[in-house]
This record gives structure tokens, sequence and C-alpha cells, in this order.
């Protein structure tokens, strides 16, 4: 299964999802047609053109990764659409459009159960609904869609047999096609959730067979779907639900060990942050199993879910961002903690991933104070110079180091990273001589 969410690309989910709604389509128009002997529309034959040429691309798309992959040397390669003969013959039939071979030799007034064989689609959906529906890259909300979908065509077969096997012309002219489907759908729901009401009853002896067995069915079928819904929405909601017992938990303990209420908001602060960067906090617990050269690739694309939102890094290439990420350093201060010191030599970098820091003058006056998404110590990375002023932690921090060295190696592959670094550092200048002068301008 693995291997083959490896090889579903993003074309060919939203081909699938197509293919999906295009049989949907056909499993409700079909029956109802039939049922009702309705006229061929305009409409019908365009839906039937169209469906036709979905499926004979689709067919012809199949037939391809078959033909390709019967080539290759690797006989261990499994192809998801390779479909046995008589899958092949039963799909060329499902590519026939019944609807315009009715409609050009005036069929539909003998022959109109043609327009059945249109069904043979429905062997397309049984493939398509079991490969996404344990893929687990599909999104929770699809897999949902496609239950609910899949329900209310059951319904609707139900409903048009029923009307089958009580025609509109046993329960008066007066009724109109749109309005007796609508009561036949209401006696379908009712059967099959097992409430009837009793105010429509079957009149013949398979009505009453098909009733029961339908009343049977029921139980099942509502079963496996409240099941199956169920279920999704619990794996939906898995990582919130162990969020909230990991923060009770520690209401637990912080509340057993008497902890200040500063110590509190920090915890309380930083798995706040943890829930709102990362998928959980087991993150590298899950990874940690994994090769290590893995491991490392892994951590890369989690820092660049970080960088990508710091304003320096907006307009780097994918490539420039990876570079970026696989290269920096995790640190964590607590509060009060000298992170740079005024006259030191520079060689780095920190973007903040958490907390807050104080920038502080020789004075001791503090100037700014930086938050989570922020950075600071960039003029370092392009000139040698000495820092000219403190950076201590207001809070517990957890900050990205990134060095001199890994940054000349970035920028001769990634220029923009360079100019990006270069107007921050020359607006920061500005905005630092703007307030000088205002300041001059005040004592004066």
């Amino acid at each position: 299964m693995l291997e083959e969410q490896h090889k579903l690309s993003k074309f060919e989910l939203t081909w699938l999802g197509v293919i999906f709604w295009s049989v949907a389509f056909t499993a409700i128009e079909a029956p109802f047609s039939f049922v009702f002997k309705t006229s061929i529309q305009t409409w019908q034959l365009w839906a039937d053109g169209l469906l036709s040429i979905i499926f004979i691309s689709d067919l012809v798309h199949r037939l391809r990764i078959t033909s390709a992959a019967t080539d290759l040397k690797n006989k261990k390669v499994k192809v998801h659409f390779v479909r046995k003969d008589i899958f092949i013959l039963i799909d060329i039939i499902a590519c026939i459009p019944f609807d315009i071979i009715t409609f050009a030799f005036d069929l539909s007034a003998g022959l109109h159960v043609i327009t059945l064989l249109r069904l043979f689609r429905l062997v397309r959906i049984g493939k398509v609904f079991n490969l996404v529906g344990n893929l687990t890259i599909v999104p929770k909300w699809v897999k949902i869609q496609m239950y609910v979908i899949c329900s209310m065509i059951i319904i609707h077969w139900i409903t048009c047999i029923w009307i089958w096997i009580h025609p509109i012309v046993k329960f008066g002219e007066g009724l109109i096609q749109n309005d007796y489907y609508v009561r036949c759908l209401y006696w379908a729901v009712t059967t099959l959730t097992t409430i009837g009401y009793g105010d429509i009853t079957p009149q013949t002896t398979g009505g009453r067979l098909f009733c029961m067995f339908i009343m049977i069915m029921g139980v099942g079928v509502y079963g496996i779907v409240i099941g199956n819904v169920a279920n999704a929405i619990q794996n939906a909601n898995r990582y919130k639900e162990q969020n909230r017992e990991k923060i009770q938990e520690l209401s637990n303990f912080l509340k057993y060990y008497k902890i200040p209420d500063r110590l509190q908001t920090a915890c309380y602060d930083y798995y706040n942050h943890i829930f709102g960067q990362r998928l959980s906090d087991n993150d590298s617990k899950i990874i940690s199993e994994l090769p290590h050269a893995l491991q490392k690739e892994l951590q890369t694309y989690m820092n660049m879910k970080l960088i990508a939102k710091v304003p320096v890094f907006n307009n780097c290439t994918l490539a420039c961002l990876k570079a970026i990420a696989s290269v920096l350093e995790q640190k964590f201060y607590a509060p009060g903690h000298t992170i740079i010191n005024t006259g030191e030599v520079g060689d780095e970098m920190f973007i903040i991933g958490h907390g807050k820091v104080d920038i502080i003058l020789k004075d001791g006056s503090v100037v700014a104070t930086l938050h989570e998404g922020q950075f600071f110590g960039e003029q370092a990375l392009l000139e040698h110079t000495t820092r000219n002023a403190n950076v201590r932690a207001h809070e517990y921090c957890d900050l990205y180091k990134l060095n001199k060295t890994d940054f000349l190696k970035i920028i001769q592959i990634h220029p923009e990273l360079s100019v990006n670094i270069g107007q921050v550092v020359r607006r920061r200048a500005s905005d630092k001589v703007r307030a000088k002068v205002s300041l001059h301008s005040k004592e004066t």
C-alpha cells in the first residue's frame, strides 16, 4: 500500500475523482430514466457523449500503463490499473454511448432497457472506492464524501426498484413524476432506517418480500456507513484529542507540584507553540527509527515549514529554502540568558521559532523586543563587524542559528538570499538614522 501511495500522482488522484463522479452520475440517472421511461433529452445526449469520452480516455490510459508495465524487466512492479481480460471487456462496454445509440436508431420505444447497459460503468467505482478509501494521503473529507455519495446511490436504487415494483399508475394518475419519486424516496429512507411509519405499504407479494429484504439490509448498511464515517472523523481528530490529553496531564502536573504561575504560563505557551507549528509534539519520535540520512532530510522539510513564514525568505526559491533549512541549528535559551554580547565578533544570525528576545543597548535600555518569526544578527552575515547591542532572552526561547560559513556557501548558488538580507540590513540602518534624527530634533 505504501508503494501505491508513492506512485499515485496528484493528476491520477484527480482523475480518479473524475471517474468516481462520472460513475455516480450514471448510477443515479440511468435507473431513474428506466423506471419512469423518460424520453431522451438533449442534455442527456451531451452528458452521455462526454462520459463516453472520459471512459475511453481512462481505458486508453490504463492500457498504456499496462503495456508499459509488461515491458519492464522487473516483474515486481505493480500497477494500480492493471485489469484481467474480462474486466477490460466490461470497460469497453462501459465506453459505449448507449443513450446516443438509442436516440439515433429510435430504440427507446421498445428497448428502453438498453439505457441500463450504461451501468457497466459501475465496475470502475469499486476499484476507485477501494483504492482511495485505503490511501492515507487522501483528505478525510474526501473519503467521507465518497461514503455519503455511495449511500445516496444505494438509497436511490432502492427507490427506483420500489417504483418499478409499484408503478405510478397503481397509486393514481394525479401524481406527477417528481412527487412520486420523492414519495418513494421517503419510503426507502424510513424503511432502511427501520422507522417505517406505515403510511406507505407494499401492495403485492413481490413488494412485501422486497420490503422485508430492505428492512433487514438497512441495519447492516447504516451500521457500516455510520461506522466508516465515525472512524474517519475520529482519525481526523486524533491528534487534537492527544493534544488535549497532554495539556490536561500538564495541568495536573503543574498543580500537583505547585509550580509558580510564571513557569506555568511558560509551559502553556510552549505547548501552544508546538501544537501550532507541528503536527504533534512527537514529530521527532515519529522519524527517530528511520535511517539517519532520511531523518536529516525530513528534519530539513520540518525546518522549511518554519522559515517559510520569515519575511526575509519570502522571495526565496524552494531550493534555496531547502538549502537554508538543512543547515539550521536549533538552540534553546532560558529567560535572562544572554544570546549575543556587545562587542563580540559575530558570525551567525538567529531566527526566533518560539518566544521573545530583548535588544539592549550598552546603557541597559531595551530598544526593541522581537518575537516569533523575526530574526536578528543578520548584519554579521554580510560583513565583518562586531555586535552593537546585547540580545537577551525575554522568556523561554526556541531559536534557529544560521552560520556565516553556511550562508556564504548558499548565496553562491542562491544569490537572492543575499539580496533579501541586504535589503533588511539597509532598511534597519535607515530606521536607526531616522530614529536618531528624530531624537536630535526633539532635544534641540
